[in-house]
């Protein structure tokens, strides 16, 4: 597979605009002039490879995207199918070439020249996508895990709005003391007690009744949710089950569980895309940002990376810190982050570098011993 590592004069970058039902293909030579124009849509992907073939050596080829997890998926699978280089392009960069240009008109074929832009002029600041460097097991896994993560991430939030206003109305209808027969008040157990206790059929005020029957409804797709994030945590945990990268981030990694193992894996999917741990660090918003200006230097927290790594990452600091153990070595550099001067938050972004740099590590080794 090829794995070009950087623009040369052979270079032909094809930027794509992707729609629902149509896209826009605009092709440049290494100057940034344009050599060819293409529309099509996903019946006609083959027509699409056959295009892009015409310029040549498919060596000399990079294929520009900003939406690949959206309606991209199609395109996307058909090229890392025949093997053609795909980096991905952030958004904020093709937006900030709109800015920067004279002429702001918006097309379907100017806003794919600018996505091909990107990679002339910020090669750098782009990702070889992870379906041109993965393998098909790989990509596989990563698909998998994926669809049930976002269905998980869906149900939860829900979750969390239903117990938000369960809380109000219990509070409501029962008084302070709702949740004295239950360390946490919506565990199934919980639940069925509520549901049997809330009887709309021994209101006799209006009102209340229908505050009532409102909290049995709640509780009922309260207890549907559970069950189904339930399913969806078992159902993960057996796809992960084979992968061997699930495995040693939960081995070697103290504070990662099953779904923020599967989160990272879902993620990254294959460490090859990353030359050093800081290129990792840098990907996960985890590497500050630096703003200088002649003796001045500051460093700030990134906002940019891919936040649900970032995320992945924070939840294991917060479990190590958490635990109090002789033995807890995110713990002690924690502590020594707040003796050195730190603050509580800066002390956590430098352990969540080194948790960063540790996952990086882990799954560069477990790569290099298949």
């Amino acid at each position: 597979m090829n794995k070009m590592s950087a623009v040369n004069t052979q270079t032909i970058v094809v930027g794509v605009d992707v729609h629902k039902y149509s896209h826009t293909a605009v092709a440049l030579d290494c100057f940034g002039s344009q050599i060819g124009l293409h529309e099509f849509t996903n019946d006609f992907l083959p027509e699409y490879v056959s295009w892009l073939d015409a310029f040549g050596n498919r060596n000399n080829l990079i294929v520009a995207l900003e939406d690949v997890n959206g309606y991209g998926v199609h395109i996307v699978r058909k090229l890392a199918d025949e093997g053609i280089t795909m980096r991905y392009v952030p958004g904020i960069l093709t937006e900030r070439k709109r800015k920067q240009s004279i002429h702001r008109e918006k097309s379907d074929p100017v806003d794919a020249m600018r996505v091909a832009k990107v990679i002339l002029t910020n090669y750098e600041e782009t990702l070889p996508a992870k379906e041109s460097i993965a393998n098909r097991e790989e990509r596989t896994t990563a698909i998998t895990l994926d669809f049930f993560l976002n269905e998980r991430r869906s149900l939860v939030a829900e979750k969390t709005i239903l117990k938000n206003q369960l809380h109000a109305m219990l509070h409501q209808h029962m008084g302070d003391h709702y949740t004295d027969c239950f360390p946490k008040a919506f565990t199934p157990k919980a639940i069925g007690y509520y549901l049997k206790t809330v009887n709309p059929k021994a209101i006799h005020d209006s009102e209340a009744s229908a505050l009532v029957a409102s909290i049995r409804r709640r509780l009922t797709r309260l207890k549907l949710l559970l069950g189904q994030i339930a399913e969806i945590d078992k159902a993960m945990k057996k796809a992960a089950k084979d992968s061997s990268p699930v495995a040693a981030l939960k081995k070697n990694i103290s504070g990662c569980g099953d779904v923020t193992a599967c989160t990272l894996i879902a993620e990254v999917t294959s460490i090859k895309r990353f030359k050093t741990k800081s290129q990792f660090a840098r990907y996960a918003g985890i590497a500050p940002v630096h703003k200088s200006s002649g003796n001045h230097k500051r460093l700030y927290t990134s906002p940019y990376g891919n936040r649900k790594v970032n995320r992945a990452l924070h939840t294991i600091a917060l479990y190590q810190i958490s635990r109090v153990d002789d033995n807890n070595p995110g713990r002690i550099y924690f502590e020594k982050k707040l003796n050195e001067g730190k603050t509580k938050l800066w002390a956590l972004r430098c352990l969540k570098r080194q948790i960063s740099n540790r996952v990086f590590q882990t799954l560069k080794h477990e790569y290099n011993t298949r």
